[in-house]
């Protein structure tokens, strides 16, 4: 079998860091240029929204310098953006990874809401379990969030991990002080206190528990404690253009977490898919249908040559339960055991046995 599960994790590592690192150059794009292009609006809105945030607050504390105030209330002076473009701060790996699934589940849903087919969770809002019809509307509330009025993706910042959540902030803030410092002249001192309270306030005030990918794992989890999370069940929420719930149910499935699971299932050579459906002890059946949707939707869950549904079930079928249980395991642990890994790995991958 060899080390088949640090290949698959480089592999996907590779795929975020390339997206991550031409996210915002077009003429060296290596996603779709849609994907591309509504990703690095979401960045944008991203950033701006954690900076507006801040600067709420900094014009607040320096209402007596006049120039300074004037600047953070104007929404027509950017101040960190062009400071961490041009520092090529942006251009990190696991946020370049939240893009590329925000931008995925978006483009799930909007292909399945056009359609106007029921939808699965207006009909678990009602079920006669409980704790079901209470995660689904809660689901329902959050996923209501993701969207503008004209029904674009939005993310906000407590969509982001915890970790990165936390950097984001502190590299926004960063900004701030160097335009504070530089072009107001403002102490550093002063401006240190001011902007690392505030940004303290910040990041206190945002729980990633409440976000959309924590809400699909305990919708997930009551579905399984229900013995209702089958593989014709994955099936509909893919169908349905449910992609968060989807992963949340893989994941859950694998005894994995969802950003785990989405790594696994965004390898770029196209082995995650049939994996994850192994060692989720997914039927046959469901799985082919799976894959075929994951195939027949676009090319980030099929592999380098497009359609690639009928090689993957020929790997779903070659593979034992044991053995894909044993290749997961590595997403099962520390992520940053996973992150050391995979930057002591090789570009050189030999395909999945």
């Amino acid at each position: 079998m060899g080390d088949a599960a640090r290949l698959l994790l480089a592999a996907s590592r590779e795929r975020s860091s390339l997206a991550a690192a031409d996210l915002l150059l077009p003429e060296q794009a290596r996603l779709s240029e849609w994907q591309r292009v509504t990703a690095s609006a979401l960045l944008l809105r991203l950033v701006r929204s954690v900076e507006d945030s801040l600067r709420v607050c900094l014009a607040e504390d320096f209402r007596g310098e006049e120039a300074l105030h004037a600047a953070l209330g104007s929404d027509r002076i950017e101040i960190a953006l062009p400071l961490l473009e041009r520092a090529q701060m942006l251009r990190d790996p696991e946020l370049g990874t939240v893009l590329v699934r925000r931008v995925e589940e978006h483009r799930y849903w909007k292909e399945y809401a056009a359609s106007g087919g029921d939808d699965l969770l207006a009909e678990l809002v009602r079920d006669n379990d409980e704790a079901i019809a209470r995660e689904a509307m809660g689901l329902l509330v959050a996923r209501s969030r993701r969207f503008d009025r004209f029904q674009e993706p939005l993310m906000g910042q407590a969509d982001l991990p915890a970790e990165l959540q936390h950097r984001l902030v502190w590299m926004i803030a960063a900004a701030l002080r160097q335009y504070m410092v530089q072009h107001h002249r403002i102490p550093s001192g002063k401006a240190d206190a001011a902007i690392s309270a505030a940004a303290t306030d910040l990041i206190a005030s945002c729980d990633e528990g409440h976000n959309l990918e924590a809400g699909c794992m305990r919708l997930a989890r009551a579905l399984q404690n229900a013995g209702r999370l089958e593989g014709v069940d994955l099936a509909r929420m893919l169908d349905e253009g449910q992609l968060p719930l989807f992963v949340a149910a893989l994941a859950v499935r694998c005894s994995l977490d969802h950003a785990a699971a989405w790594e696994i299932l965004s390898d770029p050579e196209g082995r995650g898919s049939a994996l994850l459906l192994r060692s989720g002890r997914i039927d046959r059946d469901s799985a082919a249908w799976i894959l075929l949707m994951l195939n027949s939707r676009g090319r980030l869950f099929s592999g380098a040559d497009g359609d690639a549904a009928a090689a993957q079930l020929d790997l779903f079928d070659g593979m034992t339960e044991p053995e894909g249980l044993e290749i997961i395991r590595l997403w099962q642990v520390d992520p940053g055991y996973r992150a050391a890994i995979a930057r002591l790995s090789t570009r050189q991958r030999p395909a999945l046995p």
